[in-house]
């Protein structure tokens, strides 16, 4: 239904736009593009947003981030069913926009939700030079309304949610030259966004505005489908598009058989339909994909990863960045309507599959918060690919890999989808976090996490970690000094608690995010992501000309320490060699050494 008074006087509809298209035809073979845009343009011209976007991908062009937000803001002025709202800010000082197309004109998703409707939540643009989704999104969104699209009767039983761009400050960072290894469009946004941060590697640290506006919108949507629209890199292979989802180790068993059984089989042979056949993400076991392709594990600093922790059904689409871009965008414009179809035809299962893994997950007792490929395991797939041979370089003079499109391939070959758990921890009542480490509470209120204060200083037994080795990068990564293979030494302790600290409920909704994030060795914790760094500096120290009468004594005190500390020293010549390890060793195992050196704060705890 098109809306109506809305002042601006122009001509609309598709009866309109069909006479313009008349015109483009002959005139298009001596307008340049550029011109024909302005023609298009002008404010008594009727023109769709299809008819804008067309142009611009089929001509190797990709739209602005302005032009994004004025074509859809051209639907919102257009039709009922659709509304253009602000939702949020971002880095780069402008405004993160949320489209939603419901039929009824009901944009609450409380009410949407309450109407059993399924909700679609398409994210584009968290990597601007890969813009397929931008386009292809508007091309839908267009042709839906318009009915010019028949999956528009589709509509009926989804509701679908749009993100133009996340990444605004990447996409208003255009230019000709990010995407080294692409095949257009000649101009494109920048990977990084206004502060030079990877969004797509954030949702757990939540550094950029704009990841924090999207992850209250998905709380506050809860989306049934959520889908993340990128451009691969890698191997040259004849397929346009392949796809990304969680593996069915992280899923719940009744959502990894609806995924795995159902919606897989359902979005493969639908695309076999169009003119772009889809296959799993191209990841090689080897150099090229001949001997077999691994499954990506999406840890929850990902898109996929993160929204599946709150079980979203969650995807990620990659298209080939050597296919022409408008293949890209049709591509993954099919996919998003095979995607809305199996979400109107599913609304009711979908849902219920998503209540039961719930339920499933806040009854577990045990999480896994590492996983290694599992190589002794795997699905033959049917695959199309093409020779890959060497040659010498003209750069380098070295050999060098390169793909024989002459001499296509096709075969089966290994899946190596399957994931083995490395570390695995049981599932506390409660984790208590003090109020000083505010960051990181506020990241847990952004995600929705039940938790109440204590109202007066608390003493309670509780199990406590003290952080051992670990490994942290040398190099900066996405912000931070990120840690990784961290161990921990377990204590049960009588802590005292003080008024304004949080006491956190473990089985709630965002059980899975509250152990993935607060135990310290989980891939992507807060500790990994140095939120609690201050607790491996040491405050309080010793001087050893002072501390040498110190030292005897607690050695005399204490024979079992004394045996540890001479069979240290006849056997480490290291340790042998330099008295401050020797006095720092006995320091750090006396009643002087600080308590709290090393030791994690957030605490575990059951009644």
């Amino acid at each position: 239904m098109k809306k109506h008074n809305r002042g601006t006087g122009k001509i609309t509809g598709m009866e309109q736009i069909s006479k313009v298209s008349g015109i483009i035809g002959p005139v298009r073979s001596w307008i340049p593009l550029s011109l024909l845009w302005i023609f298009l343009s002008l404010p008594w011209i009727p023109h769709s947003v299809q008819a804008q976007v067309s142009l611009r991908y089929a001509q190797n062009e990709t739209v602005t981030w302005q032009e994004a937000i004025d074509m859809y803001g051209w639907l919102d002025r257009q039709y009922e069913e659709a509304v253009l709202m602000k939702a949020g800010e971002t880095d780069a000082g402008r405004p993160l926009h949320l489209f939603v197309i419901s039929a009824g004109g009901i944009f609450d998703p409380d009410s949407i939700r309450a109407a059993g409707k399924a909700i679609f939540f398409i994210n584009n643009g968290i990597h601007p030079g890969e813009p397929c989704g931008v386009d292809a999104s508007l091309k839908l969104a267009d042709e839906l309304l318009s009915g010019k699209d028949p999956y528009a009767r589709f509509l009926e039983h989804t509701v679908v949610a749009i993100v133009p761009v996340l990444n605004v400050g990447g996409m208003l960072n255009r230019g000709s030259h990010f995407r080294a290894n692409q095949n257009g469009p000649v101009e494109h946004g920048f990977r990084g966004n206004a502060r030079n941060l990877d969004l797509n590697r954030d949702f757990i640290k939540l550094d950029s505005r704009n990841t924090r506006s999207l992850v209250r919108l998905l709380r506050e949507w809860e989306p049934d489908v959520f889908v993340d629209t990128h451009t691969s890199d890698g191997a040259d292979y004849p397929y346009v598009i392949t796809l990304i989802h969680s593996p069915q180790q992280r899923l719940e068993r009744v959502q990894s058989e609806f995924l795995n059984g159902t919606m897989l089989p359902f979005l493969y042979d639908a695309m076999k339909n169009t003119p772009y056949e889809m296959i799993p993400y191209v990841w090689s076991m080897d150099q090229t994909p001949g001997k077999g392709i691994v499954g990506f594990m999406d840890y929850p600093r990902y898109t996929t990863g993160y929204t599946s922790l709150f079980n979203t059904l969650s995807f990620t689409v990659e298209t080939h960045m050597l296919k022409p871009f408008e293949d890209r965008v049709l591509a993954t414009w099919h996919l998003l309507r095979a995607v809305l179809q199996f979400c109107s035809t599913h609304p009711t299962e979908i849902r219920e599959v998503k209540k039961q893994a719930m339920e499933e997950k806040i009854g577990r007792d045990t999480f896994t918060l590492r996983w290694e490929q599992d190589t002794s395991r795997y699905e033959r797939l049917s695959f199309k690919g093409y020779a890959a041979r060497t040659k010498p370089s003209l750069v380098t003079g070295h050999p060098r890999l390169y793909y024989d499109r002459k001499a296509p391939w096709k075969k089966e070959i290994p899946y190596y989808k399957y994931f083995n758990p490395v570390i695995q921890v049981e599932v506390p009542e409660y984790y208590i976090l003090p109020g000083a480490w505010q960051e990181v509470a506020e990241r847990l209120r952004l995600n929705g996490v039940e938790m109440k204060e204590f109202t007066a200083d608390t003493v309670l037994e509780v199990e406590v970690y003290y952080i051992g080795d670990y490994n942290t990068r040398r190099e900066p990564y996405n912000g931070h000094y990120w840690h990784s293979e961290t161990s921990v030494r377990r204590e049960n302790e009588r802590v005292r608690f003080l008024a304004g600290d949080l006491l956190i409920p473990v089985r709630q909704e965002a059980i899975e995010y509250l152990v993935q994030t607060l135990e310290p060795r989980g891939y992507d914790s807060f500790f990994s992501w140095n939120f609690f760094d201050a607790v491996l500096f040491r405050n309080e120290y010793f001087s050893p000309y002072i501390f040498e009468e110190t030292a005897q004594e607690i050695l005399e005190a204490d024979p079992g320490l004394k045996r540890e500390f001479e069979a240290l020293r006849s056997g480490d010549s290291v340790f042998s060699a330099n008295p401050y390890l020797q006095l720092r060793y006995i320091y750090e195992r006396s009643p002087w050494s600080e308590p709290t050196f090393r030791r994690y704060p957030v605490c575990r705890y059951s009644l």
